[in-house]
């Protein structure tokens, strides 16, 4: 039964703050839940379900994991989503590393004061997708760990690891070893463009795009042809910035792989 102790550090964990503060977040549904206590990614430190999911899943939960039964109704009363599943999991957050090298296979983001969270978590994952194993992110980019981040990568958050840092510092400390490709309306087209890997794709704000100091430490500008010259209609004034991180990956996955 939940006490209103775990009723309240539970919905406390929707606001970033109080992540940061207990060093932990919450993760929903069966599919994340079930992978969160197969993987070494974290540790989960308590599930919230109803009997029938306990029962399915009692042997495969570790049993250093508190298992709490729920209500339907009291699911409801803890979940940030509009329809709730059969369980609930608090996670604490872990620590990773930057790798001191990258692969010769790879493909990395970097990500510029991106805003909405379910943006963030449809790249994180599309990335795992295309096989991107490394996203680093300004300090002022959502958070991973906000639900909605979370529920929107269907789990890719296991996969593909996120850092936290100074995006500018990162990009002049790489790119002798990585070129550093930045979306923008008024790069080059990715379809005149070849690629080698390990690169790195730097994607902005929703609205503002990337601030000129990140513009001017890549590289190289690439842009995604829109197609108006060939329509004679009116076209999207801009993509997506998840769409235009897609559509920047598959190209240069793409490219590679036939070299």
């Amino acid at each position: 039964m939940i006490t209103t102790t775990q009723l309240k550090h539970i919905r406390s964990l929707q606001m970033k703050k109080f992540r940061d503060r207990h060093h932990q977040f919450v993760a929903e549904g069966e599919k994340i839940v079930q992978e969160l206590i197969a993987s070494d990614f974290a540790d989960v430190v308590s599930v919230y379900a109803t009997v029938d999911w306990i029962e399915e899943m009692e042997a495969h939960i570790p049993e250093n994991v508190d298992k709490v039964t729920v209500s339907p109704k009291q699911l409801e009363r803890i979940s940030s989503l509009k329809s709730p599943n059969r369980v609930l999991a608090v996670v604490n957050k872990p620590q990773h590393t930057p790798p001191a090298a990258f692969a010769k296979d790879d493909l990395i983001l970097i990500l510029e004061n991106l805003q909405d969270p379910g943006n963030l978590g449809t790249i994180i994952r599309t990335a795992d997708w295309f096989g991107v194993r490394h996203i680093f992110c300004s300090p002022d980019t959502a958070d991973l760990y906000n639900p909605k981040v979370i529920q929107a990568s269907m789990g890719s958050f296991l996969r593909t690891r996120l850092y936290y840092t100074d995006i500018l510092t990162f990009i002049k400390n790489n790119s002798s070893q990585i070129p550093v490709y930045a979306a923008s309306t008024g790069g080059e087209s990715l379809h005149n463009m070849s690629f080698t890997l390990p690169a790195a794709i730097v994607i902005g704000n929703e609205s503002k795009g990337l601030s000129e100091k990140i513009l001017k430490a890549a590289q190289k500008k690439i842009s995604i042809p829109s197609g108006k010259e060939s329509q004679q209609f009116e076209v999207a004034e801009s993509l997506n910035a998840a769409m235009a991180a897609g559509i920047l990956m598959a190209c240069i996955r793409s490219k590679t792989a036939a070299t």
